[in-house]
């Protein structure tokens, strides 16, 4: 029974680095980027103390883009492998669009570390990985749930894998470091984490993304997940559920609106559900509870939906939209929508919940409809309502002839100059003269 226990783990080594071989072969460019981000990581940290702020600074940047091409390359690798008719020729050329894509975002979406470049990156980040979820499954209509299921699984295993490795490589660090007096610096732990965060884990969790053609028919759903989301979460819903309908049933009765975080607390709550109900897709005709909670916590979360959008209205009619309202009611309409599709489809096709999402999230960072040029418009609109109110405007151009502005309106001013100077700038604003500097806010 030892020999074996012991072939058996010796074989399933064999088989993790066989696992990575294969995922080497399958997604090289992909563990080459992430390889490639590691050590400039590496470097980073070595030179760090050398270099001047600016060219740490394009440094930082050159890495957030290397990591921007991770989920990238993998979009283009599985769109290539969808499309039997294109050969290798036609890949490079993909990958070589996409290194110029990269270029372009590095130099115009990407110039600083501004709030509105950092949430571009993450809302971009954001698309490109969900598009990496689902764009092998675009045309077919069953299964895609199972093909998720595997791939979290694949994602929670390298996670412990991963973790068991670092752990035990920094013990024995600390090990050596402490028998022997090497003395061994904590950057060598950073780059050890880095190693194994950046190109043993991505190897290992790609070698488990099935192929495009991978049949699920045979495919048990894992008791485990079904016992924690039926018997655990499923339980927890609906006793968050309860106390929100007793919440907004003193809310109506006392008429004291909520604050911001209950609007944030609800959204949350509803964007889990929504997960929740992906994932019990496959078992609702063998169980009745997951076919009844499908069927009943859509019809039951639609007034606390609405409830949430009358919070939110009354917050964005009194101080305007800014980026973190935008992303909130965004992602209200969405989880809204998703339920009102579950609600009246009679067959499911879950597909739509991740594409609908990164569509959302792209154009929430990206065009004329993103959360920058809506927030831009709506704080002009706030400003301008404060300045007609006062009666300081004529022309379209500010007048300081008004001697009793309330102190609140003088707040709220401060406050929407103060948005754009930190998040864009002054001369965003339309009614400003030329060069206006916040100094010049008594004289204007």
């Amino acid at each position: 029974m030892k020999g074996d226990g012991k072939v058996s783990f010796i074989q399933r080594i064999k088989n993790v680095f066989k696992s990575i071989r294969n995922s080497f072969k399958r997604f090289p460019v992909t563990i080459a980027v992430s390889t490639t981000l590691v050590i400039m990581l590496i470097v980073l940290s070595e030179r760090i103390s050398y270099l001047a702020q600016d060219s740490r600074a394009n440094l930082e940047r050159v890495n957030m883009i290397i990591a921007l091409g991770i989920p990238l390359s993998l979009c283009i690798k599985l769109i290539y492998e969808r499309k039997n008719n294109f050969n290798k020729i036609h890949e490079i050329l993909g990958y070589i669009l996409g290194f110029g894509i990269l270029v372009i975002y590095y130099f115009f979406l990407l110039k600083d570390f501004s709030m509105v470049s950092r949430t571009r990156y993450i809302g971009v980040s954001l698309f490109l990985y969900l598009a990496f979820v689902y764009i092998p499954w675009v045309g077919r209509k069953e299964d895609f749930e199972f093909y998720i299921i595997k791939v979290s699984s694949s994602f929670f295993l390298t996670v412990i894998y991963s973790l068991v490795l670092y752990i035990g490589i920094s013990a024995i660090f600390f090990t050596i470091d402490q028998l022997f007096d090497i003395n061994i610096l904590g950057k060598y732990y950073y780059y050890m984490f880095l190693i194994v965060a950046g190109i043993f884990a991505p190897s290992l969790f790609l070698a488990h993304i099935p192929q495009i053609d991978y049949d699920f028919k045979n495919y048990e759903y894992p008791k485990s997940l079904k016992i924690l989301l039926l018997y655990i979460v499923v339980p927890l819903i609906a006793i968050y559920s309860i106390i929100l309908y007793a919440y907004f049933a003193k809310v109506i009765i006392t008429k004291n609106w909520p604050s911001g975080l209950v609007s944030h607390l609800v959204l949350w709550y509803s964007v889990l559900s929504v997960v929740v109900i992906f994932f019990i897709t496959p078992i609702l005709k063998k169980n009745k509870w997951a076919s009844r909670f499908k069927f009943w916590f859509p019809k039951l979360i639609i007034p606390i939906l609405i409830m949430m959008f009358v919070s939110m209205g009354i917050r964005i009619k009194a101080y305007g939209i800014t980026e973190n309202r935008y992303f909130a009611l965004i992602l209200g309409l969405w989880v809204f929508g998703i339920m009102i599709y579950l609600i009246f489809t009679k067959k499911l096709n879950n597909i739509i919940i991740p594409i609908s999402l990164s569509i959302i999230a792209l154009n929430a960072v990206v065009g004329p409809l993103s959360s920058y040029s809506i927030s831009r418009w709506s704080q002009n609109k706030r400003l301008k309502s404060i300045l007609i109110r006062n009666n300081m405007l004529k022309d379209n151009k500010i007048i300081n002839e008004s001697e009793d502005v309330s102190i609140d309106d003088k707040s709220e001013i401060s406050m929407v100059l103060k948005y754009f100077e930190n998040n864009y700038s002054l001369e965003d604003i339309k009614y400003l003269p030329q060069d206006f500097k916040t100094d010049d806010m008594v004289s204007v």
